[in-house]
């Protein structure tokens, strides 16, 4: 059975989001997979390298983010901003997926989902259904998808096992993957592509 992390990280958890992902999302079945989740509070004196080095933070596959630890703000107040987010994530965490949860309706890039307001008449279980199970879902087929082009790179002899080695860290979160590259990212996703469109076309 296949395992996935899900991280929830705020500085102030939301309780019926919390609630939500423990008991029903993580409850339901999915490809039968286990679902994994916990949950990390981003602390006034947490910088984004204590996040990044938190060996929950670096195993996950799936991590679920409130859009206040994305805002722009001065570097001495140890928060990062988001344009360094995605660029670290980027680097460090090639492997792992991202939902943005939020409270501003102004942010509609990438896969973001509003918080339920208390003031909303829907029940919170069936807005999170609607709103964020299925990003969770999709956010799940690309890490499987991922993890299924990654064995069979393990298993090519067309690869240099370096890059291998590598990758294999990467997916499980080890320190050693900080030594993957852009350019290693770059060529592992053009890899992957050519075994898609492979697998398709057999």
């Amino acid at each position: 059975m296949n395992s996935i992390s899900i991280v929830y990280i705020d500085d102030i958890n939301d309780i019926i989001l919390s609630k939500y992902m423990e008991k029903t999302y993580c409850s339901k079945n999915y490809r039968d997979i286990k679902k994994d989740y916990k949950e990390i509070q981003f602390k006034n004196s947490m910088s984004y390298e204590d996040l990044l080095r938190d060996n929950v933070v670096r195993s996950a596959n799936v991590i679920l983010i409130d859009n206040h630890l994305f805002e722009e703000r001065a570097a001495h107040s140890g928060r990062f901003s988001g344009k360094q987010f995605k660029v670290i994530l980027r680097k460090l965490l090639p492997f792992v997926e991202v939902v943005i949860i939020t409270a501003d309706e102004t942010i509609v890039e990438g896969r973001i989902v509003r918080k339920h307001n208390s003031k909303q008449a829907s029940d919170p279980n069936v807005y999170y259904d609607s709103n964020l199970a299925c990003l969770l879902d999709e956010a799940i087929d690309e890490v499987l998808e991922f993890k299924g082009f990654a064995a069979d790179l393990i298993q090519s002899l067309d690869v240099e096992r370096m890059l291998i080695e590598k990758i294999q860290n990467s997916i499980q979160g080890n320190d050693s993957y900080d030594s993957l590259t852009t350019q290693d990212v770059n060529e592992l996703i053009n890899t992957f592509k050519e075994l898609k469109r492979s697998v398709e076309q057999s």
